[in-house]
C-alpha cells in the first residue's frame, strides 16, 4: 500500500486541490473522497483506509475554504470534486464517499457508484442546527459569514435524478430532517440502497431545551465518518458495486 501526497491536481480555473492518495498495488478501481461542512481531508482517513483495504485506490481531497485548499469557498468545489473524479480513472470505475455536504456532493457526481453519508439533503434546517453552524463554526473553515452553509447548498442546487448505484447511509438516531429527506432522494435515485447504522451511536435524551435534545443527534451526524461499523457497511458495498461488478 502506498501512501502520498498528491501536489498535481488542479481545479479547472488552475488552482491547486491538495489531496492524499492511498493506492493498493494493484488497484481495481478508484475512489474519491469529500469531507462535511467545517471538516478536512485529515478527518476522513479511517474511511479512506477502509476503503484501501478492499483494493481501491482512494483520494482524500480538501474542498475549497476548507483545511490546505485556499481558493474561496463556494460552488466550485462541485468542479474540485469531479477534477479529482479524472484524477483517479486511471485506476478503473470510481465512486465517490461523501459526509454530510460531502455526501450531497457525491450524489451529484459524475462517478460510477456513490456513498453518501448522512447527506445535506433536507426540506429545512432545523433551528437548533441553523443555531450550531451560526454560532460554533468550524475554526478551520473560511466562510464568508456564520452559517454561510445554507446560502452554499442553494447555490450547488437540487441532487439530479439518475440510477447509478448509491449507498445512503445513516445513523440509525441522526439529525431527523435529514432521515426526513431519505424520503425524497430514495424518489429521485430509483438505484439507491439506504441503510441504517445502529452500532457506537449516541442516545436520545429527554430534556425541556430543545437545542439540549438536539445535540445527540448532531454528534451521531458528525461522527459517522468515524464510526468502524459505517466504514465496514460503506467498504463492503463499494467492493460489491465497484470492483466485483
Amino acid at each position: 500500500m502506498e501512501f502520498q501526497r498528491v501536489n498535481d491536481l488542479r481545479a479547472p480555473d488552475g488552482h491547486a486541490i491538495p489531496g492524499f492518495l492511498l493506492a493498493p498495488a494493484s488497484p481495481r478501481g478508484g475512489a474519491v473522497v469529500c469531507h462535511g461542512y467545517g471538516s478536512s481531508k485529515e478527518q476522513m482517513l479511517g474511511i479512506v483506509t477502509a476503503v484501501a483495504e478492499k483494493g481501491i485506490a482512494v483520494l482524500a481531497i480538501d474542498l475549497c475554504g476548507h483545511g490546505e485548499n485556499m481558493a474561496p469557498i463556494g460552488p466550485a468545489m462541485r468542479d474540485e470534486m469531479e477534477a479529482a473524479i479524472a484524477f483517479v480513472r486511471r485506476f478503473g470505475k470510481t465512486a465517490v464517499i461523501g459526509h454530510s455536504l460531502g455526501g450531497r456532493l457525491a450524489l451529484m457526481s459524475s462517478a460510477d457508484a456513490m456513498v453518501a453519508i448522512s447527506p445535506s439533503v433536507m426540506m429545512q434546517m432545523s433551528p437548533q442546527g441553523k443555531w450550531m453552524f451560526e454560532n460554533l463554526p468550524s475554526p478551520g473553515l473560511r466562510e464568508p459569514y456564520s452559517g454561510y452553509v445554507l446560502e452554499l447548498l442553494e447555490k450547488l442546487g437540487p441532487v439530479p435524478s439518475h440510477d447509478r448505484p448509491c449507498l445512503l447511509l445513516y445513523s440509525e438516531r441522526d439529525i431527523q430532517a435529514l432521515l426526513d429527506g431519505a424520503a425524497s432522494l430514495e424518489a429521485e435515485l430509483p438505484s439507491a440502497e439506504k441503510r441504517l447504522v445502529s452500532a457506537d451511536i449516541r442516545p436520545d435524551v429527554q430534556h425541556e431545551n430543545g437545542l439540549i435534545r438536539y445535540l445527540p443527534r448532531w454528534f451521531n451526524h458528525s461522527e459517522l465518518r468515524f464510526n468502524r461499523s459505517a466504514c465496514e457497511t460503506l467498504s463492503a458495498w463499494l467492493a460489491d458495486h465497484l470492483v466485483r461488478a
